[in-house]
């Protein structure tokens, strides 16, 4: 079996041009979305090129495939991935139950709500008896999320993205809950990586200073700012034209 690589350049020589949506390359394609998710890979053009394809030919749906690109998709955020994968898909499709699942998730995950997040993963999460539940089975999201390798290392970093937008000093123990209960270790590497400043004696870690723009607020598990996951498509939109 080829892996993602080989499979990737030979499917964009077959979508380049007016060739791009031949339903001849469906198969091809579903067989690059099934590598992406088991080596860790994605490609953006791949997947809404397959989603394009299965709008024109209805008859060629694929219902776990989607559900993938849609997981992987929302691995990619702050990007709009996701947004521009709903929008290809026709809204008679997105009420099945596997369906509907992914986008409940991707609702929670784009409001910044880790703390329901790690709930979910941690089997922690108790749902209400409220008509507008999202997870009447929880379980169900968890074991979705797993079968995706890197899942949950992704949404890590697009928490780390958000705090740096939204705090300017966070105390290690909330950052540890925001990050599914982070270790030190990890704490630490994610610091370097985004230029935080540990400040050890404080127990506090200082992001940034966001006085010309973001002010801090005092916030627990869930980010409250309506503006968080705008200026995060922002960011990621500059960092893609770069």
């Amino acid at each position: 079996m080829s892996n993602f690589e080989d499979l990737c350049e030979e499917i964009h020589e077959n979508i380049d041009g007016v060739n791009r949506y031949n339903p001849e390359n469906v198969t091809q394609l579903e067989e690059c979305v099934r590598a992406m998710c088991s080596e860790g890979k994605y490609d953006r053009d791949i997947s809404l090129t397959i989603l394009k394809l299965y709008q024109l030919n209805p008859d060629r749906w694929d219902e776990a495939v989607v559900r993938s690109i849609l997981m992987k998709t929302l691995m990619e955020l702050p990007a709009p991935d996701f947004a521009l994968a709903k929008s290809l898909i026709d809204a008679n499709r997105l009420n099945s139950a596997e369906l509907k699942r992914v986008l409940d998730l991707g609702a929670v995950l784009e409001s910044c709500n880790f703390a329901a997040f790690w709930k979910l993963m941690r089997g922690e999460y108790k749902p209400t008896n409220e008509p507008n539940e999202l997870f009447r089975q929880p379980a169900e999201v968890s074991k979705m999320v797993r079968s995706i390798n890197g899942f949950e290392e992704a949404i890590r970093v697009f928490a780390c993205k958000a705090i740096s937008v939204t705090y300017q000093r966070i105390e290690r123990s909330t950052l540890a809950r925001l990050l599914g209960g982070a270790t030190d270790k990890q704490l630490a590497d994610y610091a370097t990586h985004f230029g935080w400043e540990i400040q050890p004696n404080e127990g506090t870690i200082f992001i940034a200073n966001h006085e010309a723009n973001i002010k801090s607020r005092n916030i627990d598990e869930k980010l409250q700012f309506t503006n968080v996951l705008e200026i995060l498509k922002q960011i990621s939109s500059q960092n893609r034209d770069e």
